[in-house]
């Protein structure tokens, strides 16, 4: 049954434009407003902003200065519900429920903020702010105040292989496509990015000039050298730029995303090309070479590389690589190749017996770090004296025997004994404790000839 007496009640758009029309009154004598409660004029499909009186399991009461209440169902603020005394904006659905109350919506406030922001059209490309909630097939989902597709093409620059790693991360998307009626929205993270990185770049170009230091980030590794962002551009840094010393693997230097200092080789404003380079950030370790490494410096080293007619070694803390020839491995033995004494990543010591800073070259002796075995030989071992040595090698024409480290004399086939012998295997073999009479000794020819007088027990038995 009808309440008669609303009939002669005034509605709500007669109350709203009478309580205007007094303020306007009040504002156009000067006079002050009557002291009293300040009434919000609602009205269905409208803003209305109050302040949170309650938060309970499911819902959230909300003063709005108005002549009853509005309530907003406690799932509309997902995980994080309000507390009391927050302010909230809504949007009006009914001004009356079966309780009496206002009933409001946070989400339809947002959507429509966001309809709004577009309203001129999705072309005009408007820019939104938002959060990446799941990543989906093909893309990721933007919660923009309601829920819009982001293709992974347009999650950034450069493809993103893993799209779980935006789940979380706030971003400012521009919206490439909208659909009123669905309500189907598709933003593009990628055109923001790309605007911003225009505009950087174009501050960049106005000041970049050759021999400026720059903060960047590695946004790409190849083979041939690596690409930095210096703040809206990339430039290269070719392989020979990124060390002082050689460089087998850019890898070996940089990772895509680390930060490094690079200085401005080469800047064309015609094609916008920009050549780097991180080694040149340092002084030059080769230029004062003669001072830092004179000759018959000892220091430590990292073998780096073996090549056929030596070994590289990179001296320990600093850039500079030398050579260890193969001749200067090793003082009494035949080398072939490297390998037989080292192997990449060893630990070294070497002595400097050559520098030139100019053709940036540093020749290096592992040999020479001891003394030479045949330093005096010809005093040491002077013909006639007698002494114990091994048998370390034979050959057809004899056998080498080992006085001490580093240094073999021959005892030919000749001097094996009294009688003929036809090869050294009768007589001794590899490891055979033996007493021999110097013959001969020289220390230029690096020569010593031996008489075998004795064989004892092998040192193998």
């Amino acid at each position: 049954m009808s309440d008669p007496l609303k009939d002669y009640l005034p509605s709500d758009e007669e109350i709203e434009k009478a309580m205007q029309e007094a303020m306007r009154q009040d504002a156009a004598s000067g006079g002050m407003p009557s002291a009293g409660p300040t009434f919000q004029a609602l009205r269905e499909n409208m803003a209305a902003r109050g302040k949170v009186l309650l938060v309970d399991h499911d819902a959230v009461v909300v003063d709005l200065s108005y002549k009853s209440e509005g309530v907003i169902a406690i799932g509309e603020f997902g995980s994080t519900p309000p507390a009391v005394g927050d302010e909230v904006e809504a949007w009006v659905m009914a001004l009356e429920n079966a309780d009496g109350q206002v009933v409001l919506s946070i989400k339809e406030a947002q959507r429509r903020k966001v309809w709004d922001s577009m309203s001129d059209g999705a072309h005009a490309g408007a820019v939104l702010s938002g959060k990446v909630t799941e990543a989906v097939k093909g893309g990721c989902v933007v919660d923009v105040g309601m829920r819009a597709f982001m293709p992974a093409r347009e999650c950034d620059l450069r493809y993103v292989e893993d799209l779980s790693t935006l789940v979380g991360k706030d971003v400012s998307v521009k919206v490439i496509e909208a659909d009123r009626d669905s309500r189907n929205v598709v933003v593009s993270r990628r055109a923001v990015l790309q605007e911003e990185r225009e505009q950087h770049k174009s501050r960049l170009f106005e000041t970049l000039a050759e021999g400026q230091m720059h903060h960047g980030t590695v946004t790409n590794i190849t083979d041939f050298g690596a690409f930095v962002d210096i703040g809206g551009a990339e430039g290269l840094i070719h392989k020979d730029d990124l060390a002082w010393g050689r460089v087998e693997r850019v890898s070996d230097i940089l990772r895509e995303g680390q930060q490094v200092e690079v200085t401005v080789l080469k800047f064309d404003r015609v094609t916008e090309k920009i050549s780097l380079s991180v080694k040149r950030v340092d002084e030059n370790p080769w230029t004062a070479l003669d001072e830092k490494y004179p000759f018959a410096t000892i220091v430590r080293g990292t073998v780096t590389r073996l090549e056929e007619f030596g070994a590289f070694v990179k001296i320990e803390d600093d850039e500079v690589e030398g050579l260890v020839h193969v001749s200067e491995l090793a003082w009494n033995e035949r080398v072939h190749h490297p390998k037989e004494k080292l192997s990449v990543g060893e630990q070294v010591t070497v002595i400097v017996i050559g520098s030139d800073a100019e053709r940036q070259r540093l020749s290096l002796s592992i040999k020479q770090t001891e003394p030479d075995p045949w330093w005096e030989v010809g005093e040491r071992y002077a013909a006639g004296k007698t002494c114990d040595a091994t048998i370390t090698r034979l050959e057809n024409f004899g056998a080498f025997a080992e006085l001490e480290k580093g240094l073999e004399g021959l005892i030919h086939v000749s001097n094996m004994g009294d009688y003929r012998v036809s090869h050294p295997r009768d007589v001794v073999k590899v490891g055979t404790r033996v007493t021999v009479e110097v013959l001969d000794s020289s220390e230029e020819a690096r020569r010593i000839g031996l008489r075998l007088i004795g064989a004892g027990e092998d040192l193998d038995d």
